[in-house]
């Protein structure tokens, strides 16, 4: 039988709800809806550093802490997400900043 598609319960501003029902086919979904270009190995990068860092502290990593510690310039950031740190990489990575 085809795999049930999983279904995500995102807020009103199409935050995930419950980080941990994220996987990658939340991330293709999101950065598809965005109009992000093809998520490259750097979007991946950061996504993953994201993700890391909440599981281990519960906080969603700083904008200079994901460029310092990935070696991105904030206008190479802004490039890859053009809709925004927030709007762009902490929504693809399924957090949201309380």
């Amino acid at each position: 039988s085809p795999a049930q598609e999983k279904s995500y319960e995102i807020d009103g501003r199409g935050f995930l709800v419950n980080p941990f029902d994220w996987d990658e086919a939340f991330a293709f979904l999101k950065a598809y809806e965005m109009k992000m270009p093809k998520l490259t190995e750097k979007h991946w990068r950061i996504i993953h550093f994201l993700r890391k860092g909440f599981e281990k502290n519960n906080v969603v990593p700083t904008v200079f802490e994901t460029c310092e510690v990935n070696g991105i310039e904030l206008g190479e950031l802004e490039k890859l997400c053009p809709d925004g740190y927030h709007r762009g990489a902490v929504k693809v990575a399924g957090l949201r900043v309380r």
